[in-house]
């Protein structure tokens, strides 16, 4: 049995496991534009199903794959036409962590990168690399490939790579970048970016170039508090640009672009679980649009049918002392 400290200490410790995985930031202070906007305005969601079929979770992703949304759970895999009714797939788990590594959409498959056993304090990651384009089996594309050994590290496909920034190892924090063509050879196109050492989530692309939203170290290690509030970008992964540094400090958002805007979906700040979305024309200047779903942080987001598709996500509440976490199922669209 676990006496009153331990049980805080283990509270206080699942809370931070979150604030890492779903978003690398931290949020405390930093408030966009509230004021009304007439484009916010034009967008509206609409609620497909109150829950969907797989359970309540947090931090996994869902693809659009051949006219059909699919969910990599961390209970399996499951698949569906209109975001209302799913079906678990054959598909097998990959063995990939999705709170603290990353699957990726690449030459019409959904590519793993990696595999992982414990958590962040204590971890055995491997490089393992599988593929699946038929959504039934895994194909091993390498046991052992040059994928970096680390976690909470940015990915995302750009001309025809897979690129990976950032991230933790166990021990060092990075501000590398690193570009792959198959999944299995890498090349460190740069060793330090203009950005500093950082855990990076929130990354996209956005206008032809690679973007990535705050970041920021674990929660107790010495920070200036710069990275959380920097913007950057780049076209080719050597040469980054600051676009702002005063990102609003949030933390818990899914990046996606959809209309020809970023939008940061599950904008949590100081320190509360939050309804709000935030959207963006440049990266710069950025206003909120309220949300009828629940406060959470953590969710899937998906362009699907010209709609944007969000579901999953946690938020916390206090009962006797304790945090208590609360998993989502339901599934949203917005669209203008």
């Amino acid at each position: 049995m676990l006496n009153l400290k331990q049980k805080r200490i283990a509270s206080a410790l699942a809370l931070l496991i979150f604030s890492l995985m779903s978003a690398c930031g931290y949020g405390r202070g930093g408030v966009a534009d509230k004021t009304p906007v007439e484009d916010v305005g034009q967008y509206a969601w609409t609620k497909v199903t109150d829950a969907a079929s797989f359970p309540g979770s947090y931090n996994f992703p869902v693809f659009t794959v051949r006219d059909e949304m699919w969910a990599f759970h961390g209970t399996g895999n499951w698949r569906s036409k209109d975001g209302k009714v799913w079906t678990k797939s054959e598909l097998p788990s990959a063995g990939l962590n999705s709170g603290y590594q990353k699957y990726v959409q690449f030459k019409d498959s959904i590519y793993a990168l990696g595999t992982m056993e414990g958590n962040y304090t204590n971890m055995r990651l491997t490089s393992r690399i599988a593929s699946t384009d038929d959504f039934k089996r895994w194909k091993v594309v390498a046991e052992r490939s040059e994928l970096p050994g680390r976690v909470f590290y940015g990915a995302l496909v750009f001309k025809d790579k897979i690129w990976l920034m950032g991230g933790f190892d166990g021990k060092n924090y990075y501000n590398d970048v690193w570009a792959s063509a198959d999944g299995v050879h890498w090349t460190r196109v740069i060793e330090h970016a203009g950005w500093s050492q950082r855990l990076i989530n929130a990354a996209v692309v956005f206008r032809d170039k690679m973007w990535i939203f705050g970041g920021g170290l674990i929660d107790g290690e010495p920070t200036d508090g710069r990275a959380e509030r920097e913007v950057w970008s780049s076209a080719d992964g050597i040469t980054w640009t600051r676009v702002t540094d005063s990102f609003p400090r949030i933390w818990g958002s899914s990046p996606v672009v959809y209309d020809e805007k970023l939008w940061l979906v599950g904008a949590n700040r100081d320190g509360q679980f939050t309804r709000a979305v935030l959207i963006s024309d440049d990266g710069i200047k950025w206003r909120e649009q309220a949300a009828p779903w629940s406060p959470r942080g953590g969710v899937a987001t998906w362009i699907f049918d010209n709609k944007l598709y969000m579901t999953g996500g946690k938020f916390s509440v206090t009962e006797n002392g304790n945090i208590k976490f609360i998993y989502s199922n339901d599934v949203w669209y917005m669209k203008k």
